[in-house]
């Protein structure tokens, strides 16, 4: 199986600090890959690098066999690298159409903003995009919301919004920023099933950086560990939660169900 994410010796500094520190990473394709640490380690910051929201200091980043490194945000969207944030990216007062229509700004051709507001869509690409969005929140479960403001949902479906929006364009690739923060015991159970659901069922690959634990090391093939912008472990797993080092960086975190 080849690897559809290669980072090699990706480095970020702001100003003085290192955020990220000659990490290599390798994520091969349709396999759930977690990112942990404990607060501050890198992870985010490693995840807008991937993405092109920051500049690397160093490395590089090869995705689908290409160099991406310099590449802006939407040209790494067009190829298929799609995003969830830690906060949700959510506008509350457009519906739920509106906001996972955004998914497709990079497909539809004709005027995006035009399809936002009626569900007749005004051409045939437009009613496709609709119809795309509308499978999207049925496959999720939260079909009945589509036409319901954003800010009115609870906040797990705002939550699968967010995932709505991100694989409505059927991308090879899903980097989920903790998708569990603020979710119950039974919503992260919920969210377990729904991420096999999508490396099974539809292929996608996905990078999971979560303090959720037990989500984690339930869900994930492989797991890398960063701590103070290094990679420190990376392996199964077992692997992972047996490791000395892993279990240093996490003293005094909190690995429970809920993430707090």
């Amino acid at each position: 199986m080849s690897d559809i994410l290669a980072v090699d010796g990706l480095t970020v500094r702001f100003g003085g600090l290192t955020a990220v520190d000659s990490v290599s990473l390798k994520v091969p394709e349709r396999e759930i890959h977690g990112l942990i640490g404990p607060n501050g380690a890198g992870k985010t910051t490693f995840f807008n690098a991937v993405s092109g929201l920051v500049t690397p200091s160093g490395g590089s980043i090869g995705f689908l066999g290409r160099t991406i490194t310099t590449m802006p945000p939407y040209a790494r969207a067009a190829l298929g690298i799609r995003r969830t944030f830690q906060s949700l990216q959510l506008i509350p007062r457009l519906t739920v159409l509106e906001n996972v229509l955004m998914g497709l700004h990079t497909e539809i051709r004709t005027n995006p903003w035009a399809s936002l507001f009626t569900l007749r869509g005004r051409d045939k690409g437009e009613k496709e995009a609709q119809a795309r969005v509308l499978a999207t929140l049925d496959y999720l479960g939260i079909g009945a919301t589509i036409l319901s403001q954003t800010g009115t949902l609870t906040f797990a479906q705002q939550r699968y919004v967010e995932i709505a929006r991100a694989i409505v364009s059927s991308p090879p690739f899903l980097m989920l920023d903790e998708p569990a923060a603020g979710l119950s015991p039974n919503e992260v159970r919920d969210l377990d099933r729904l991420l096999r659901r999508l490396r099974d069922e539809r292929g996608i690959t996905i990078l999971l950086v979560e303090h959720v634990i037990s989500l984690v090391l339930g869900v994930c093939e492989q797991v890398s560990v960063l701590d103070n912008g290094r990679l420190i472990a990376e392996g199964t797993p077992e692997q992972v939660a047996n490791d000395p080092k892993v279990k240093a960086a996490y003293l005094g975190e909190d690995s429970g169900a809920d993430g707090h």
